[in-house]
């Protein structure tokens, strides 16, 4: 059994690894190096997301876009936090220097438990009015994974769903949000 556990664990790694490391290191910022081993570190599974943020079509959107229904994940591309201009305000303030972006989502189907996941450390607000943020009710988050750095989870009912990020350092942010498995 340990044997096995182990093949997996360095299956997961060489997986992990091998497509993902170099933009990672590219994105990283004076970050802790990568560590194939912490994307299983996180609180709930991620490997959904991990296989989503490696696919090679995965969608670019440019800030104030929309994810289509059809792809629950894509490379939001972020502008200097000065020139996003939110529909609400975020609840944190980004540091000098840091870049942001928004993304629109269509209505969930069902109300319920979601997760949004971030390739790269930044700020999450989620909104289902344009006006006010949606509370967090979980969230983990662990340095050294490459293309993982996040995930938020969030109680969303049937409205369209507006994303900002902010406060990252970097250009692109793979994104993904999707039900809570």
């Amino acid at each position: 059994m340990r044997r096995l556990a182990a093949t997996a664990l360095l299956a997961l790694s060489a997986t992990c690894a091998a497509p993902l490391a170099g933009a990672r290191a590219q994105s990283s910022g004076g970050l802790p190096a990568a560590d194939p081993a912490a994307c299983t570190q996180f609180d709930w599974s991620l490997l959904r997301e991990q296989a989503w943020f490696s696919a090679s079509s995965l969608p670019r959107v440019e800030s104030g876009g929309t994810l289509a229904a059809a792809m629950p994940a894509a490379i939001l591309v972020l502008k200097p936090q000065d020139a996003v201009a939110p529909p609400f305000a975020p609840s944190r303030e980004s540091r000098p220097g840091a870049r942001g972006g928004v993304l629109h989502l269509a209505a969930p189907l069902a109300p319920g438990a979601y997760q949004v996941t971030l390739s790269d450390r930044a700020w999450i607000d989620v909104s289902q009015d344009d006006r006010t943020t949606r509370p967090p009710t979980a969230s983990t988050m662990r340095p050294g994974c490459p293309m993982l750095a996040k995930s938020v989870r969030f109680q969303l009912g049937t409205a369209p769903i507006t994303l900002l990020v902010s406060d990252a350092a970097v250009d692109t942010i793979r994104i993904a949000v999707a039900p809570v498995e």
